[in-house]
């Protein structure tokens, strides 16, 4: 259970992308593939980690985190809100 949180939290200190993209990490022999999203408020990470495939869907709204990791719900607190997501232009 600990891993788990500290696996969300290593995920939430990362920048949010500039775009909707996929983005990946590794920490520990772990890869994490994500996504992110702004929906209204809160800021939405959905993703995978490698090996195993263990989906997570995050939702963090200012300093709260809510959502599943692994299938196991969680839910913390951050030190400081996400940035929020950057929408480029384009023709």
């Amino acid at each position: 259970m600990i891993k788990t949180f500290i696996s969300a939290a290593v995920l939430l200190s990362l920048p949010v992308a500039a775009t909707a993209g996929e983005r990946s990490f590794k920490r520990d022999g772990v890869t994490y593939v994500y996504t992110s999203k702004r929906d209204g408020d809160a800021t939405v990470l959905e993703g995978k980690a490698f090996p195993g495939g263990s989906a997570y869907t995050l939702v963090v709204r200012g300093k709260q985190v809510t959502g599943r990791v692994g299938g196991t719900p969680v839910s913390f607190r951050i030190a400081k809100p996400l940035a929020p997501t950057v929408q480029t232009a384009s023709r």
